[in-house]
């Protein structure tokens, strides 16, 4: 993600980005999402597996 955003995600920090880097946090957060849901997946997939 993009090094010059904020650190905190509160309204006024946020309010402070431009559409353009705001739309980029939301793409980044997606993929991020995405991964962890995936990453999620597996680990009951494995766990599943080593109640056998």
């Amino acid at each position: 993600m993009n090094q010059n955003l904020p650190q905190e995600l509160d309204r006024e920090s946020l309010g402070q980005l431009s559409k353009e880097e705001l739309v980029n946090m939301i793409i980044e957060q997606s993929k991020v999402i995405r991964e962890l849901q995936q990453e999620i997946e597996r680990l009951k997939v494995s766990r599943e597996i080593e109640q056998f």
